[in-house]
């Protein structure tokens, strides 16, 4: 009689405890293991390795949960971007001024990057604002925006290659193409957010 209120006892525990094992099941056992919200958020953009490097470069944004957060940290990597990239093309123009080079056109076409980039600047912080206020029409009219102004560097530098067959290529066209995959993800992830 005994052994029989052992088992009576002993069961509900055994079957609760194949249940819980049961439920486990096919879930990764780690946090490694599990896909986290940067993954899933960057299968959303057309910049899949750049969004996943570009994120995960800033401490923290693994563990958080929030794709606002994720948005956030999008547009502030994509303002310092832009920072960075002016003060290229500044170095760019103080050394052509200091090598003597008399290339008017491409004088033109950096101090055109200065402007397009400093415009580029302008919209991404106030994206951030309107980020913060909600507004996320207002992020995807200024982060295009920024997007065109990186173009528009670009563009001159291709004008210029048609006009002066002598210059090769633009000393800009890797940073603005990396430019443009920033802001396109920074789009495609506050357009998540709608």
């Amino acid at each position: 009689m005994a052994s029989r209120k052992t088992f009576n006892l002993v069961l509900p525990i055994l079957l609760m405890n194949c249940f819980v094992q049961l439920g486990q099941c096919g879930r990764p056992h780690n946090a490694e293991e599990r896909e986290d919200l940067v993954t899933a958020t960057c299968k959303h953009t057309l910049h899949f390795q750049v969004c996943i490097s570009s994120l995960r470069s800033v401490p923290g944004s693994s563990k958080t949960s929030d794709l606002k957060v994720l948005a956030e940290i999008a547009l502030n990597l994509t303002t310092t971007y832009a920072a960075d990239t002016l003060s290229y093309v500044y170095q760019l123009q103080s050394s052509s001024a200091s090598n003597g080079s008399n290339n008017n056109y491409v004088s033109r076409c950096l101090s055109d990057c200065v402007e397009e980039y400093s415009e580029a600047i302008e919209n991404l912080h106030h994206s951030k604002h309107a980020l913060a206020n909600g507004d996320c029409d207002r992020v995807d009219t200024l982060v295009s925006a920024a997007m065109s102004d990186a173009e528009t560097c670009e563009d001159g530098f291709k004008d210029m290659q048609s006009e002066d067959s002598e210059y090769s290529n633009s000393p800009l066209t890797e940073r603005n193409r990396y430019f443009s995959q920033l802001c396109s993800n920074a789009l495609a992830i506050s357009k998540l957010l709608v």
